[in-house]
């Protein structure tokens, strides 16, 4: 009987959510054990973690290595890190020569369920190859995405990140969310008479119903997208106004 440590990883957040590729993973494991005689002992996960990403950020294949390292003090050896395609392991030639070295010297092996590779330097030499196409292929995809969101920005565009309370986006730019228009505007009116930013907060609870802590309100007092400037990437996006500029100030010029 032969045994097996499996390892599965998605990068992207989006996907860990989704549930996307992690179960696909695990079945194609399961499969290939089932098949081929291998008992599995456990499954270990990165979830949103990039193959390019050092050994050190990826805990779930640390833990396996860890695993492994323990087994083979005992009567049942590990004898295979299984994963279901080599670039779920590494993205980066030198890490997989690393951990095959690291395996190698306890007679385990790394090896995919869904790519075959014979033990022979024309087997290695093809690993490695599909290796390095998949770092080849990550960062083609790192630079469009960067070639992207540089053109964006120059259209003034929205990239990414967190739109503040008040806005929306229609997928391409930000717009007023009419739904809050009105919140916006009583809390810079509110300022401007003077009022603190927990009494602001107070205030808000009470004539929306809503919950806004002080420090956010102070966040909103001081944030320049409410009179159209929306700060990105280092440069301004301009953007509808839900204040005038002389509210923006005044309300900023309140206890300085």
């Amino acid at each position: 009987m032969k045994y097996a440590i499996g390892y599965i990883r998605v990068s992207s957040e989006r996907q860990v959510k989704e549930g996307q590729g992690l179960e696909i993973q695990r079945k194609s494991i399961i499969k290939y054990c089932k098949e081929n005689n291998i008992e599995l002992i456990d499954i270990f996960s990165d979830e949103g973690i990039s193959g390019a990403e050092s050994l050190e950020k990826r805990e779930g294949l640390k833990d396996a290595i860890e695993k492994i390292k323990s087994y083979s003090k005992t009567d049942t050896p590990i004898d295979f890190l299984l994963a279901q395609k080599l670039d779920r392991v590494a993205r980066n030639t030198m890490l997989l020569g690393y951990l095959e070295f690291e395996l190698r010297r306890i007679n385990c092996s790394i090896i995919s369920s869904e790519q075959k590779f014979e033990d022979t330097p024309n087997g290695g030499l093809m690993k490695d190859i599909i290796v390095a196409f998949a770092s080849f292929e990550k960062k083609m995809i790192n630079m469009r995405t960067i070639s992207g969101r540089k053109n964006k920005i120059s259209k003034k565009l929205h990239t990414s990140g967190n739109i503040p309370i008040g806005y929306m986006s229609d997928g391409k730019n930000i717009v007023v969310n009419e739904e809050e228009r009105a919140l916006i505007q009583f809390i810079f009116h509110e300022r401007i008479k003077g009022q603190s930013y927990r009494n602001i907060s107070n205030n808000v609870k009470i004539k929306f119903e809503r919950k806004i802590p002080y420090n956010s309100i102070k966040y909103i007092i001081e944030n320049t997208i409410y009179m159209g400037k929306f700060r990105q990437e280092n440069t301004y996006i301009n953007v509808p106004s839900i204040i005038s500029n002389s509210s923006f100030y005044r309300a900023n010029k309140i206890g300085k």
